[in-house]
């Protein structure tokens, strides 16, 4: 029935139950209300409201029950949630609960929980009536009186206001309903074996207001309690709520640490071998995606933790800590989850030099090697083979790449595993010969950046880099990937800091023989770190000086170095690259950075073609306006600045 017809009914209907007079025949109309419940097609929300308050607990409890079972129809909630309705239900339960009125309490919360379902009007309503505290009290006192009904009811009335958002997570946490989930949640832990909905409502809880204030700190009691439910918890979804709560709260240092003090990443990588074993067996009755998931859960959290700094020390202790141990035997495993988990979390312990040397000792760095080398022929078979069915995705492959690379990075940041690698003589080969077959960029960023590493004080390792074309040409193409800020930023770092350890070898030749490599450096001229631009520019003045000396009679020189080397600085619009570099950083440059462009300009402006360069981009005029904009400046830089204006002005005019 539809239009007047319709409302027509609805008011007819009001009428019907506003005339019952017999009790029983009320009751009866209540019942078969709560039997249709949410199918029920008339709107009687005047009738319910005066019924509620009626003196008969019966009436008014069969009303209530009949309200939660209405407003599971999303459109009749917005007709039930307004103060009349609200008021009346606050009001019983802010009366003692007794064992008389236990029903009649029960029903209350179960109309609050339904009304605030989705509807923001119920949750709005029930603050402008102070409900909250009423929720709170009612919760605490059933815990007191071991109500577990009503408390679980209230926790679940509590939990679908909560997720409406911060605004009605934040009423409940300031009202303490994280103190009364703590209470039940240890209730819990002292029985023989605990109720998992209730844990389930309490996990959910904390989590909801969590997910709203992503900065908040539990009191540690909780996140005890949580380390607590996981260990003694034997179900996966249980499981996965506490590692979920735990991996939000090690956002906080002192939570990391609590977790490594408590024995929390223990369990967990205990919990994770467990889990691994029954899923080979065909022991669990979840499907892979579900192994999946929490398995990924559990191993961001080992990781979070050992992002903590006083967490790491404590769970490496001195090489001989049991989640190290754990980590090393598992850079052995064939599951790629705990592979993975074991690279990262080595690479956490690698943040200390002297682990770092120590783990160097014990081989860590060449098992690395072993497991970069496999996954790279893997990801070189992808590539040739794309059409092929690959026992490992890519999206594996790149994430075991770039986790390893990141771990061999931060072992070869000692000086002394810097020789000892160069001593060994496989790293430098194996990871520069990776180089061109490399297509993914955060794969690349990572590979540049260890070998950087690798590279720095080893003339060794330079002169393998520096005679190995391809990487060359890798390195350089890398270097003009603006779209991939890492690599681009890495690879001319990689060639400057080759060049360095280059400077009394003849294998400088070899970076400027391949196209691209001066015009990667000369990109970096204009880096937004000073510490770039100064790699930079140390690194053209070094090709500078060797390529533009005059060859020895005596020199079969047939390649022309001077020449490939000037047409590549122009090629690259080097004055442009000055310009920029000089207008952009004139006050602010720091004056050994300034003492080493001058240097630079002071040896090219020398050279005709480069001199007219800079005179076009008006490098000239631009180091006079730093002059005038510098008291820091010495007598020589001043000389400095004057004699390469004057090369600038004088001969800038081409052969």
């Amino acid at each position: 029935m539809d239009g007047p017809s319709a409302k027509k009914s609805t008011s007819f209907e009001t009428l019907v139950i506003q005339n019952i007079t017999n009790v029983n025949d009320l009751k009866a109309k209540l019942n078969d209300i709560i039997r249709t419940g949410k199918d029920y097609e008339y709107d009687v929300s005047s009738c319910i409201k005066t019924l509620i308050m009626s003196s008969d607990q019966e009436i008014a409890q069969l009303s209530i029950e009949a309200i939660a079972e209405l407003v599971k129809c999303e459109e009749k909630r917005e007709i039930y949630a307004n103060k009349d309705i609200i008021g009346p239900i606050l009001d019983i339960l802010r009366r003692e609960t007794t064992s008389d009125n236990v029903e009649l309490v029960r029903q209350c919360c179960r109309a609050l929980g339904n009304l605030c379902c989705d509807c923001d009007t119920a949750r709005r309503t029930i603050i402008e009536l102070e409900g909250i505290a009423v929720l709170i009290k009612l919760l605490e006192r059933s815990i007191d009186m071991q109500f577990e009904e009503i408390q679980m009811l209230s926790s679940k009335s509590l939990l679908n206001f909560a997720i409406g958002g911060a605004d009605f997570t934040e009423a409940i946490f300031q009202g303490g309903a994280v103190d009364m989930v703590q209470r039940m949640l240890w209730i819990e832990l002292q029985k023989q074996e605990f109720d998992n909905d209730t844990v389930s409502t309490c996990l959910l809880l904390l989590s909801v207001i969590n997910d709203n204030t992503p900065e908040l700190l539990y009191n540690e009691v909780v996140n005890k309690t949580v380390l607590q439910i996981l260990r003694e918890t034997s179900t996966v979804e249980i499981s996965e709520m506490c590692l979920d709560h735990l991996h939000s709260q090690a956002e906080h240092e002192t939570v990391k640490t609590l977790i490594a003090k408590e024995g929390g990443v223990q369990l967990v990588c205990s919990r994770l071998e467990q889990f691994v074993n029954k899923h080979n067996a065909g022991e669990l009755n979840i499907d892979d995606s579900e192994v999946e998931a929490i398995m990924k859960q559990a191993c961001e959290l080992v990781i979070i933790v050992l992002t903590g700094d006083e967490a790491m020390h404590i769970l490496y202790n001195n090489g001989v800590g049991e989640v190290y141990q754990t980590v090393v035997k598992w850079l052995d495993s064939q599951n790629y989850q705990l592979l993975t988990t074991a690279v990262l979390a080595i690479g956490n312990f690698a943040r200390q030099d002297d682990y770092c040397t120590q783990m160097m000792q014990d081989n860590i760095f060449d098992k690395l090697l072993d497991i970069f080398e496999i996954y790279n022929n893997f990801s070189v078979q992808m590539q040739k083979e794309p059409e092929k069915t690959h026992p490992i995705d890519s999206v594996t492959v790149i994430k075991l790449l770039h986790g390893v690379l990141s771990t061999l990075r931060n072992l070869a940041v000692p000086a002394h595993n810097k020789r000892v690698a160069a001593a060994r003589g496989r790293a430098g080969p194996l990871l520069i010969n990776a180089l061109p077959a490399t297509d993914d960029h955060h794969v690349a960023y990572k590979l540049l950046a260890t070998i950087r590493l690798l590279v720095d004080g080893q003339e060794g390792s330079a002169k393998i880099l520096a005679g190995n074309s391809k990487a060359l040409q890798a390195i350089a193409k890398w270097g003009h990937a603006a779209e991939y800020a890492g690599a681009a930023g890495e690879a001319p770092r990689l060639l400057a800091w080759t060049v360095k350890q280059l400077r009394h070898h003849y294998h400088w030749r070899h970076i400027v023989e391949v196209d691209g490599c001066i015009s990667s450096l000369v990109n970096m001229l204009v880096a937004s770190h000073s510490l770039m631009q100064n790699e930079a520019i140390l690194a053209l003045t070094l090709l500078a000086i060797e390529s533009l000396k005059k060859p020895s009679p005596d020199c079969q020189q047939t390649y022309d170095y001077e020449e490939s080397f000037i047409s590549q600085l122009i090629k690259s619009e080097i004055g442009k690259h000055v310009t920029i570099l000089v207008d952009t950083n004139c006050a602010k440059m720091p004056i050994e950075v300034a003492e080493n462009l001058l240097a630079f300009l002071d040896i090219t402006s020398k050279n005709h073609k480069v001199a007219f360069d800079y005179k076009e981009a008006k490098v000239h005029e631009s180091l006079m306006k730093f002059s005038d904009s510098r008291n820091d400046l010495t007598t020589d830089m001043k000389a400095c600045i004057y004699g390469v204006f004057s090369s600038i002005s004088n001969n800038g005019k081409g052969d």
